[in-house]
């Protein structure tokens, strides 16, 4: 498990983490310091060497040493913090990175629940229940050895048979428990991963939970979840009792080995034996508690491998812009998915600068596949797309984003301001073309209407627009972008007919006034694509009516 770890680690957060262990030594060498500090206190009561003053002086000295000893303590304790909050952070954040750069296709399959709790929490749990309990347990070992080995120095036999009790009854804990405690956090983990799917759905899905009053079902899902999620945790921490127990069996033990083996002052070993289990058992137990959380939370170094793994990915091709002047080409264009099902091939489409062409097809014909083919984030089977002559690649496509709008049928709305979201991502808003591009999309006098004007929230997920608002900011924030060519992925079809014909006059009025603008519609409705120059139908792939015709 420890090489698995260190795999992790990136050269920088190697030696990062030497200098965290030393810190780990030097912590557990001065609560051995502090223990220690004990015992001539304990000497001079035992003994009654010198008068009260003299006592009250030395517990005076020991309490100011204990004092900088914690204190020292404390700010080697903040280099551990400070170091697993540092690889929580880059984990994190290379998760995300990874999980993003993956592709349209990957995010499609997976679940954005289980993906978002992956870089938030799993990674989080990594930190504070692996790393963490990992430097525990050897700042703690090292402690234990250097108490062990004080007292077989001083009394040996009962040392060794002390040690000897304190390995047997850990080494039969750790056999009997271990494998029931990396399934209870395997088991735990997904029944959280079930509990947030559950509470996202209800949440997203709270009209038709309602009208279908069938928000029994998600409740009835999420007290199951939770009750198996009670359940792990009970059985867990009644393993995490154990260790006190054996700790504490293990020290009663020891000291009956003392009195029953050894020798001279009695009394005295009593007590020398005393102040060293004050701080023995709190050790003991530390590790085993260390090393519960540790089983427990083992699971996620795999998550984690996984999820920061950098997959090959192509160069990406900078300082070779994309120019947009003649036309898109598709040519013997084939796409089939990963399961050999095949859902067009030999395909060819020319689409001229500022034409507004049209696209259409029976549902699963593999309009919005077309689409993603031609924004490349898929890569087709066969054949290219090719923008002014250029091929379209992975490595390039960012350059080609430069040009093109998308919009979908679910506009993509961010929990900021209308001005945020209408220039999405720049961290400059140029205010005035918000307004400009608000007019051109007839959002102008709504805006003005607003309470906070271009400042005013729109909520999560945009839940303070209409469909046909949410329409026209996916379209003014093309225009905010100077696209030459938009997309249009069924983006009226959840619309009424009447603000679906505003939405295509709109487009129209777009296209007549920006000549160069280019047009690519997906639409079911005829009425939809009424304005467009040309319509291709996929079903047949290699006819372009002229609807004008």
């Amino acid at each position: 498990m420890i090489k698995k770890i260190v795999h992790l680690l990136s050269e920088g957060q190697r030696k990062q983490g030497v200098w965290v262990a030393l810190s780990v030594l030097a912590r557990a060498m001065l609560d051995f310091a502090g223990v220690a500090a004990l015992i001539p206190i304990l000497l001079v009561v035992m003994k009654q060497d010198g008068g009260r003053g003299t006592m009250l002086a030395l517990c005076g000295g020991v309490l100011l040493f204990v004092v900088l000893k914690n204190t020292l303590v404390v700010l080697l304790a903040r280099v551990q913090s400070s170091y697993q909050l540092h690889i929580y952070r880059e984990f994190s954040r290379r998760m995300f990175v990874n999980y993003y750069r993956r592709g349209l296709s990957y995010l499609k399959e997976k679940s954005s629940v289980r993906l978002g709790y992956e870089v938030n929490y799993v990674c989080y749990l990594f930190s504070s229940c692996v790393l963490a309990p990992v430097f525990h347990m050897a700042g703690e070992a090292v402690l234990v050895l250097l108490m062990v080995t004080a007292l077989i120095i001083w009394e040996p036999l009962p040392g060794i048979l002390l040690c000897g009790a304190f390995l047997l009854l850990s080494v039969v804990y750790v056999s009997l428990v271990r494998k029931r405690l990396r399934r209870y956090g395997m088991e735990e983990l997904e029944a959280r991963r079930r509990q947030s799917r559950t509470v996202v759905e209800a949440f997203r899905g709270y009209a038709e939970l309602e009208i279908a009053r069938a928000f029994h079902a998600s409740l009835a899902s999420f007290d199951g979840g939770m009750d198996f999620i009670v359940r792990n945790r009970l059985r867990t921490e009644v393993y995490q009792l154990f260790p006190s127990f054996l700790s504490e069996v293990a020290v009663v033990g020891g000291l009956a080995l003392l009195i029953g083996t050894g020798n001279g002052d009695l009394g005295l070993m009593s007590g020398v034996f005393a102040v060293a289990a004050f701080r023995l058992i709190p050790a003991v137990r530390g590790i085993l508690n260390s090393w519960v959380t540790l089983q427990n939370a083992s699971h996620t170094i795999e998550v984690v491998a996984e999820g920061i793994s950098d997959e090959p990915q192509q160069e990406v091709q900078k300082g070779i812009p994309f120019t947009f002047k003649h036309g898109i080409e598709l040519h013997k264009l084939s796409f089939a998915f990963p399961d050999g099902h095949t859902l067009f091939g030999d395909l060819n489409l020319h689409i001229g600068c500022g034409e507004r062409i049209g696209v259409r097809g029976a549902s699963g014909s593999g309009k919005s596949t077309l689409f993603n083919l031609m924004l490349g984030f898929f890569p087709p089977t066969a054949g290219k797309i090719q923008i002014d002559g250029r091929e379209l690649t992975a490595a390039n496509r960012s350059e080609w984003h430069r040009l093109v709008g998308y919009v979908p049928q679910e506009i993509f709305i961010i929990e900021g301001t209308l001005a945020e979201n209408i220039a999405l991502g720049q961290p400059m808003i140029d205010r005035a073309k918000v307004m400009q591009v608000l007019e051109q999309v007839q959002l102008e006098q709504w805006a003005d209407e607003l309470p906070q004007g271009l400042d005013t929230p729109l909520g999560e997920y945009g839940s303070r627009l209409s469909g046909g608002q949410k329409q026209r900011i996916g379209i003014a924030r093309a225009l905010y972008k100077e696209a030459e060519v938009l997309f249009f992925d069924e983006a009226t079809s959840a619309l009424d007919n009447r603000t679906e014909q505003e939405i295509n006059h709109a487009l129209e009025a777009l296209s007549l006034q920006h000549r160069e603008l280019t047009l690519v519609v997906i639409a079911h409705r005829e009425s939809s694509l009424a304005f467009c120059d040309r319509i291709f139908d996929l079903d047949v792939c290699d006819i372009v009516y002229n609807n004008k015709e």
